[in-house]
């Protein structure tokens, strides 16, 4: 159950360090048949549903250049996923421009 503390801890990371200040940041966990739920969702900044596939990939940021917004190597989804997997599991994204994502 480490291993679950430590993805729930970085998904919960993650969502605070895309949602400004006044938002919030909404965990939820669950069973579900046989498996163990956990839904985070944030008020963050959302993204384009047209780049969700690229949402996992390695050394993929939000924004890229000299003048972005958030720091980071855009490793922290990444590593999310490849966790997830080994334990079994699956990631679900629904996202809206302009609007934070449950995960």
């Amino acid at each position: 159950m480490i291993a679950a503390g430590a993805l729930a801890g970085f998904f919960v990371s993650n969502a605070i360090k895309y949602t400004d200040e006044g938002g919030h940041v909404q965990v939820r966990a669950y069973t579900e048949e046989t498996a163990a739920v956990l839904e985070v969702e944030d008020t963050g900044i959302g993204m384009n549903p047209d780049t969700v596939e690229e949402l996992f990939d390695a050394f993929r940021q939000k924004s890229e250049g000299p003048d972005r917004e958030y720091e980071g190597f855009g490793l922290g989804l990444s590593i999310i996923k490849k966790f997830t997997e080994r334990m079994d599991g699956t990631i679900d994204v629904e996202t809206e421009k302009g609007r934070g994502q449950p995960f």
